[in-house]
């Protein structure tokens, strides 16, 4: 029964203009779905949804949209003003977190994390991917001793931003591997081959992939993870 409701309430949602297939589930749509059968509060239930819709980069209007798709599939008419509130305040508590927090910089070198690239990612694949891709790199042979790892790190991440000074997202992907989600225009062979010139350790230069990214949000996720090691 309760599979029912969250398929329905999943449909109604897309044909209401929910943009991402792939991220629409998450657990807290299942606490709101026991809420409103009044098994547990439902502001409380509402603040956890918005925090976690605003934290996979989904905006406010098509948060409550989705919401609202809820009450109307079980039959309970329009969301209460409470649960509005607070599925309101939970997205905006966690969409306007501190600027540090909210941009997730690894404090070494001052890159943004993967855990917010998959957050920038989910935001750019509610509009269109194509023509993105990820420029990786990384030492021909991974450094074994510490220092060099974080020596190796450091330089990846000036030679990073010196290839790409524009308005790329610049990430850490590894404890030795950098990437750059950027467009795949006129510039990018010179931005790669920049990087490619780039001495990161001991003379050594980087090894440089080039990976346009994938048409599907999930898929491009599973990229990432497999650059994380």
């Amino acid at each position: 029964m309760e599979a029912d409701v969250l398929s329905r309430w999943r449909h109604r949602s897309m044909a209401a203009g929910w943009s991402l297939a792939e991220d629409w589930w998450t657990p807290e749509v299942e606490v709101v779905l026991k809420a409103v059968r009044g098994t547990c509060d439902l502001p409380q239930a509402c603040w956890a949804l918005g925090a976690a819709r605003a934290g996979a980069g989904v905006g406010v209007a098509e948060g409550m949209n989705d919401l609202a798709a809820l009450f109307a599939v079980t039959g309970a008419g329009g969301p209460p003003f409470a649960a509005l509130r607070s599925f309101a305040t939970g997205w905006a508590e966690h969409g306007f977190a501190p600027l540090g927090e909210l941009h997730c910089e690894d404090p070494l070198t001052g890159l943004v994390t993967a855990a917010y690239l998959r957050t920038r990612l989910a935001q750019l694949y509610r509009g269109t991917a194509r023509g993105t891709c990820l420029v990786a790199a990384e030492p021909p042979d991974p450094p074994e001793d510490l220092a060099e790892r974080l020596a190796a790190a450091l330089n990846l991440a000036t030679a990073l931003r010196r290839a790409f000074p524009g308005d790329e997202t610049l990430a850490l992907l590894g404890p030795v591997r950098v990437g750059a989600v950027t467009r795949m225009d006129g510039e990018l062979s010179g931005k790669v081959a920049r990087l490619r010139d780039s001495e990161i350790l001991y003379g050594h230069r980087p090894r440089v992939r080039v990976r346009p990214l994938p048409k599907a949000y999930g898929q491009a996720l599973a990229l990432i993870r497999s650059m994380g090691s």
